[in-house]
C-alpha cells in the first residue's frame, strides 16, 4: 500500500472510516431517518414541574445531531397529562414566532395523545407552548427526523411554519355522513406538484359521535378512519394523505351530526417515483389490521401484524405510516408500536380511557420479518385498528457503505447525531468505492460518480456552495463521471474520467489553481491541466500525474515544493523539472517524493530533518527541482512520516531517512541519516505506511511490524516505550492492509475484520470503550470490510 499523504497532525487525531458491505442509510434531504422510539422530554421527571399556563417549554433534538444542521423536522408523539384545565399544545420551531395552529386538544384530568411532525430551530430544538389556564405535563417520544437542506427528489418531505388552511368553524360545519373538499396543495406554501400534505385535523363541536375519512379529492372514499370523535369532544390527529385532482383533499364525516374540522398543515412531499433511502411513497388509505375481525389485544399483551408485502408497502420498507386506532377498551391504559423482532421502548403512541375510542397517526420502523407489533399495556383488552397511509423506502445492500467511530467535532463522523461514537456507526446515504480523510472533513467518492462531503467547512471545502459545518454528507455541486478524489487542509480535489481537475475550499496560495487567491465553496476547474491519471493533495499545494508519466503542481512553493526551479508560489499548474515515466507522487507536508515505474524515487522541497535522502545535511535547505534519491534501486512503493521517507523494495526489505529522534528510522538508534539506510529485522515485507515519528510493514504472512514513537502504545507491540527496532503489532494475524495516524494503527484483517490500537480519548478504537490500548484490538460489528482509512482531524 503506497500512503497518499501524510499530513502534520493536529491535537485530536480521532476517527476512522471503514468500507464495508451493508446498506445505505437516508442521506438526501428530505429524507426520513427513523429511529427505535426515544424519550426526549418528560415535565414529570425529575421535580416534575408542568408547563405552566400560556407558557412554552422546548426540548433538544441534539441527541441525534448536536445542533439543527442536518435536520429539517422531527417526528415525535406528544402526550398532555394530568392537565389542570381544557387548553390545546402548539409545537414550532424554537425561536420562531408562535403560530395559531395547533397540534393536540385536551380537557381537564384528560391524557391526551396525538403524532406531531415540527421544523427544528436553528438552535436544535423544538418548542411547544400550552395554551390554557391551567398547568399541564407535556411528553414527547421522538419518531424519527427529515434530513435537512435543499429536498429536490421525489418523495422528499419539506417542512413549513404550522399555518391554518381549513377551519369550517367560521363558515359551515359538516353535515352528517357529508364530504367536505377543500385545497391542500398551491397554497400556504404547499406547491400545486405536492403529492401528498402532512396536516393536523381537528374534530370539534360533533353533534354526535362519528369519523372522518381523509382521501385524495376526487378518488372513491376507502373504507378506513384517520379521526374518531364524540359528541362535543374536541379531538386532533395527525393526516398524511395524497393530494388528488386539482390540488384538494377531501374530508368524509362519518356521523349522524354536523361537525367542525380545523386542519393545520406541517408540510408537504415532493411529486414522483421515490428511488432513494428514507423518501416516501404516499398510498390510498386502507386497512391492514382490525382485531374486530378476530381477537382483541390482552392486557400487557402484544399483537404484531404483517405491513410488509400487502396493501401497496413492498417487502424491505424501511417504515411504515399507518392510523392506528383502539377501541371497545375494558379500562384505560396505552398502545406502543415497535419494530417486530425488537425490544419495547418506554415510549407510547395511543393513550385511551375504558369505553373510550382514540386515534392516532404512527410512523414506525418494520421489523425483519416484515411486521409492527403494537403492545396493549392495560389491566383491560383493546381492539386496534391500522389504516395504512404509506411507507418509506430502505436502503439497498452495498458493499460500500461507510461507517464511522470516534470523534466529531464537527460533524466528521457523518451520522448525523453530531456526536462521536466508541463503536461504528454508519454514515449516512454513502455507496462508496472511495473515501478520504482531511483533518475534520470526509469525502466520498460514489459508485454513481458524484462526490459526497462532511464535517469542518469553514473554507468551502464540502463544494456545496456553503461554509457551513455539515454533520450529514452533502453533495459536491456540479461535479459528475468523477474517478478519484484526494483532499488536503481545507482544499480537495477531484479527477474527472475526462481527465479535468476540479477543486474547491481554500485557496491562500493558489491550490484551487483557478489563477486566483480566492476560496471557493463550489468546484473550479483547474488550468490548462487535461490527460490526468491521478491528483494528490499536499497541505497548500498540490499534485497532477499524467497519463504521460510527466507530473504538474501548483499553489505554495516557499520551500520549492513545486519543483519548477524557483520558490515562487503558483495559482496555475506549472511543470515539475525532470520528471518522466512516474508512476506514484506522495506529498510529505514541505517535502515532495516522486517514484518511477522502474523503481527509481526522486525527491524536492524542504530538506528539514534531511527528509529528501539525497546526501544533504542542511536541515534548512531546499531543493527546487527533484534530484534522485541514491540506493533505492527497484522502489515498490513510497510512503512518508513528517521529515522521514520510507521505501518498500522488490526484494521485501524497507529503506528509511530522515529524521529519527523516535527511532522512526528502525535503525537500532536514534541517528537521523541524509541518505536511506536499512530498517533492521524487517523482510518479507508487501507494504509499509507511516506517519509523525511511526511506521509500520506489513509482512506476507499477515503479521504487521511497527517502530518509532510509542507513549500512548500507538505501535501495538504491549508497551508504552519507543522503540527503535522494527517489533510485531500484538494481538493482529492476517493483517491485508494498515492505515495509521499519529496516535493509532488501524489494521483490516483477511477475513474482513478490523483491529486497532493506540489513542482512545475519542473512543477511536471501536471497541466501546475509552481506554487506550497497547495492542491490537477487534472494532467491534464490523465485518467484510474492504477498505479502512484512519481519520486525521
Amino acid at each position: 500500500m503506497e500512503l497518499a499523504h501524510a499530513r502534520v497532525p493536529s491535537a485530536a487525531l480521532g476517527s476512522a472510516i471503514a468500507l464495508a458491505g451493508g446498506t445505505t442509510t437516508p442521506g438526501d434531504p428530505g429524507s426520513y431517518r427513523s429511529v427505535a422510539p426515544r424519550r426526549s422530554l418528560d415535565t414529570r421527571a425529575g421535580a416534575g414541574t408542568p408547563v405552566g399556563a400560556d407558557a412554552s417549554v422546548s426540548f433538544s433534538v441534539g441527541e441525534f445531531k448536536g445542533t439543527s444542521t442536518g435536520i429539517a423536522a422531527v417526528v415525535f408523539n406528544l402526550t398532555v397529562t394530568e392537565a389542570e384545565s381544557f387548553g390545546f399544545v402548539t409545537a414550532y420551531a424554537s425561536g420562531a414566532g408562535t403560530p395559531s395552529a395547533s397540534n393536540l386538544n385536551y380537557a381537564r384530568g384528560r391524557t391526551v395523545a396525538n403524532l406531531v411532525t415540527a421544523p427544528v430551530g436553528p438552535d436544535g430544538q423544538v418548542a411547544l407552548f400550552n395554551r390554557s389556564s391551567g398547568r399541564a405535563h407535556l411528553i414527547a417520544d421522538v419518531a424519527g427526523f427529515y434530513l435537512e437542506g435543499e429536498a429536490a427528489l421525489p418523495g422528499a418531505f419539506r417542512s413549513v411554519a404550522p399555518t391554518r388552511f381549513l377551519d369550517t368553524r367560521s363558515k359551515t360545519a359538516v353535515g352528517a355522513d357529508s364530504v367536505l373538499s377543500f385545497q391542500a396543495a398551491g397554497v400556504h406554501g404547499v406547491p400545486s406538484s405536492a403529492a401528498a400534505v402532512v396536516f393536523n385535523l381537528t374534530a370539534t363541536e360533533g353533534q354526535s359521535a362519528g369519523y372522518v375519512t381523509a382521501y385524495p379529492g376526487g378518488t372513491t372514499r376507502p373504507a378506513s378512519s384517520n379521526l374518531n370523535y364524540s359528541k362535543d369532544q374536541t379531538v386532533p390527529n395527525l393526516v398524511t394523505v395524497p393530494v388528488g385532482a386539482g390540488g384538494q383533499v377531501s374530508l368524509f364525516n362519518r356521523s349522524s351530526g354536523t361537525v367542525q374540522l380545523v386542519a393545520d398543515v406541517a408540510g408537504y412531499f415532493l411529486p414522483g417515483q421515490p428511488a432513494a433511502p428514507g423518501l416516501f411513497q404516499a398510498l390510498a388509505p386502507s386497512r391492514v389490521l382490525d382485531t374486530r375481525e378476530s381477537s382483541s389485544a390482552g392486557a400487557d399483551a402484544a399483537v404484531s401484524f404483517q405491513v410488509a408485502g400487502v396493501n401497496g408497502v413492498p417487502v424491505g420498507a424501511a417504515s411504515v405510516v399507518f392510523n392506528l386506532t383502539v377501541t371497545e377498551t375494558e379500562s384505560f391504559g396505552f398502545v406502543s408500536a415497535y419494530a417486530s423482532g425488537t425490544d419495547r421502548s418506554a415510549a407510547s403512541n395511543v393513550n385511551y380511557a375504558k369505553g373510550q375510542t382514540v386515534p392516532n397517526l404512527v410512523t414506525v420502523p418494520v421489523g425483519a420479518d416484515g411486521k409492527v407489533t403494537l403492545f396493549n399495556r392495560s389491566a383491560g383488552k383493546a381492539h386496534l385498528i391500522a389504516d395504512v397511509a404509506g411507507y418509506h423506502l430502505p436502503g439497498t445492500a452495498t458493499d460500500g457503505a461507510a461507517f464511522t467511530w470516534g470523534s466529531d467535532y464537527l460533524g466528521e463522523a457523518g451520522t448525523g447525531y453530531g456526536a462521536g461514537s466508541q463503536t461504528p456507526e454508519q454514515v449516512l446515504g454513502i455507496d462508496a468505492t472511495t473515501v478520504q480523510a482531511a483533518y475534520y472533513s470526509r469525502y466520498a467518492l460514489l459508485r454513481n460518480g458524484t462526490v459526497k462531503a462532511w464535517g469542518g467547512n469553514a473554507a468551502g471545502q464540502l463544494g456545496n456552495g456553503t461554509t457551513s459545518d455539515a454533520v450529514n454528507p452533502v453533495t459536491v455541486r456540479g461535479l459528475a463521471n468523477v474517478a478519484g478524489i484526494d483532499a488536503g487542509y481545507q482544499t480537495a480535489y477531484a479527477v474527472l474520467k475526462d481527465g479535468t481537475v476540479w477543486a474547491w475550499g481554500a485557496n491562500s496560495h493558489g491550490q484551487l489553481g483557478n489563477g486566483s487567491a480566492a476560496d471557493s465553496p463550489l468546484p473550479v476547474q483547474v488550468k490548462g491541466l487535461s490527460g490526468v491519471k491521478s491528483v494528490v493533495a499536499g497541505d497548500t499545494s498540490a499534485y497532477a500525474l499524467l497519463t504521460d508519466g510527466t507530473v504538474y503542481a501548483w499553489g505554495d512553493n516557499t520551500s520549492g515544493q513545486l519543483g519548477d526551479g524557483t520558490a515562487v508560489g503558483s495559482a496555475v499548474p506549472v511543470k515539475v523539472k525532470g520528471l518522466a515515466g512516474i508512476a506514484a507522487v506522495t506529498p510529505a507536508g514541505s517535502t515532495i517524493y516522486a517514484r518511477s515505474t522502474d523503481g527509481k524515487v526522486w525527491s524536492w522541497g524542504s530538506n528539514s530533518g534531511m527528509a529528501l535522502g539525497t546526501g544533504d545535511t542542511g536541515n534548512s535547505s531546499v531543493a527546487t527541482e527533484p534530484t534522485q534519491i541514491p540506493g533505492l534501486a527497484g522502489a515498490t512503493s513510497v510512503a512518508a512520516g513528517v521529515l522521514s521517507g520510507y521505501a518498500l523494495l522488490g526484494n521485501g526489505t524497507v529503506m528509511a531517512w530522515g529524521y529519527n529522534n523516535f527511532g522512526q528510522l528502525g535503525t537500532g538508534n536514534t541517528a537521523s541519516s541524509a541518505v536511506p539506510v536499512r530498517v533492521e529485522g524487517v523482510s518479507g515485507a508487501v507494504s509499509i505506511t507511516a506517519a509523525y515519528g511511526v511506521a509500520y510493514a506489513v509482512l506476507g504472512d499477515g503479521r504487521a511490524l511497527g517502530w518509532g514513537y510509542n507513549r500512548r502504545g500507538e505501535l501495538g507491540n504491549g508497551t508504552t516505550t519507543d522503540t527503535v527496532v522494527a517489533l510485531p503489532v500484538q494481538g493482529l494475524q492476517g493483517a491485508q492492509q494498515l492505515s495509521v495516524n499519529s496516535g493509532n494503527g488501524y489494521a483490516l484483517a483477511s477475513d474482513g475484520s478490523v483491529y486497532a490500537w493506540g489513542r482512545n480519548q475519542d473512543g477511536q478504537l471501536g471497541d466501546g470503550t475509552t481506554t487506550d490500548s497497547t495492542a491490537a484490538l477487534k472494532v467491534a460489528g464490523l465485518t467484510g470490510v474492504r477498505s479502512i482509512v484512519a481519520g486525521g482531524s
